[in-house]
């Protein structure tokens, strides 16, 4: 019967509201029936997130984060693994000030390679964003269906970072159960807009596709039911988001530009363009200068004034030092960044553990004339 209702559901009708918080930053319910495909299903109450204005209220309310955390965000993506747990929290926030930050890194590990505890180690740090990089590792670190539900099971928000001549790929991305991905080395407003297109289903009406728009393809409920009508499809995929990667003098210090960037960003609704700054390649390019450090100051303080977060890196070969380190953490959220990535890779991770956990031996036998 639901092929029957594709013709009808041709005539669009809005299947969700705009955003999916009232104007006081309460959570609504987004739960809803489209088609005969029941659509994002409502969070038991028990199970619901109490989400305060803290950061640790974002990953459960400690870190470690605990057992039943852990089975909490495991029921939640079993019951809508198309929820964007990153999201969730945003929306939850009148403004990008008054969100909390959120902490997140990059994943060079291969696809075929991941392990699950290793997933849940981040997880239970307070890693909530993962950004895998197939820009530079390429196929090897492009996630498939089984890799992005390991993220999603831990409630870590699985990003698929893409090639810059990437464009339907981003679409595709999605259908392998990603909830973001994002798009780098941009220099003009041409190329966020057809990034956008890419992420974005066109709306169903003569002349409105472009040869960039994504394309249809059904996406799997958590029941295994696949959302076989557009209105159901569109429906599905209300959570996504697409992070544009901010790495160019362009982007970050032509002002014009910049302004263009984020209008657009805000134009694709609450909390679906997200800014990422990538301060190595900006020095890269740029050279070291005090003006590219203001100009990626003054471009959290741009983009939260229009309602659009941004994160970056802190940290480098050069700054180590743990001191210097959330001393330069402070000053981004102080400016008003609200994803604060860590310079490490996924990769260095286990060397980082065992670092710290060999430290006392070496210092024991230090002490100890040996």
């Amino acid at each position: 019967h639901r092929f029957a209702q594709v013709t009808g559901s041709l005539k669009m009708k809005s299947a969700t509201p705009e955003g999916s918080s009232d104007e006081n930053g309460a959570r609504r319910n987004m739960e809803h029936t489209v088609d005969g495909y029941l659509v994002h299903p409502e969070t038991p109450s028990a199970l619901q997130r109490q989400i305060k204005p803290t950061a640790l209220s974002v990953v459960g309310g400690c870190v470690p984060i605990s057992v039943h955390e852990f089975a909490r965000r495991a029921y939640l993506y079993a019951l809508d693994p198309l929820q964007n747990p990153i999201k969730e929290v945003m929306d939850t926030f009148p403004s990008v000030r008054a969100m909390p930050p959120m902490l997140g890194i990059f994943n060079d590990i291969p696809a075929n390679k991941m392990r699950e505890d290793e997933v849940m180690s981040w997880a239970k740090a307070g890693f909530s964003v993962v950004v895998n990089d197939a820009e530079h590792r390429q196929r090897e670190c492009w996630m498939g269906r089984a890799e992005n539900a390991m993220l999603g099971r831990a409630g870590i928000l699985s990003m698929q970072r893409l090639h810059r001549e990437a464009v339907s790929e981003h679409g595709d991305a999605f259908q392998l159960g990603a909830r973001a991905t994002m798009r780098p080395y941009g220099t003009t407003l041409a190329e966020a807009e057809q990034y956008y297109d890419a992420v974005t289903f066109p709306v169903g009406k003569p002349g409105a596709a472009t040869n960039d728009s994504r394309g249809g393809y059904p996406m799997r409920l958590g029941d295994l039911e696949m959302t076989f009508t557009p209105d159901s499809l569109r429906a599905a995929e209300t959570e996504i988001q697409g992070w544009i990667q901010f790495e160019t003098t362009e982007y970050i210090l032509d002002k014009e530009i910049r302004n263009q960037v984020l209008d657009l960003m805000k134009k694709q609704g609450r909390n679906k363009g997200v800014g990422m700054v990538g301060p190595f390649d900006a020095i890269i390019r740029n050279g070291p200068n005090q003006a590219m450090a203001e100009g990626i100051n003054d471009l959290f303080a741009a983009a939260a004034q229009r309602g659009v977060a941004f994160g970056r890196v802190v940290g480098s070969g050069s700054l180590t030092d743990p001191k210097g380190i959330e001393d330069a953490m402070v000053e981004a959220i102080e400016s008003g960044c609200r994803f604060i990535f860590v310079h490490y890779f996924t990769s260095d991770m286990p060397f980082k553990g065992a670092e710290a956990v060999a430290s006392p031996f070496w210092k024991a036998c230090a002490r100890c004339g040996f």
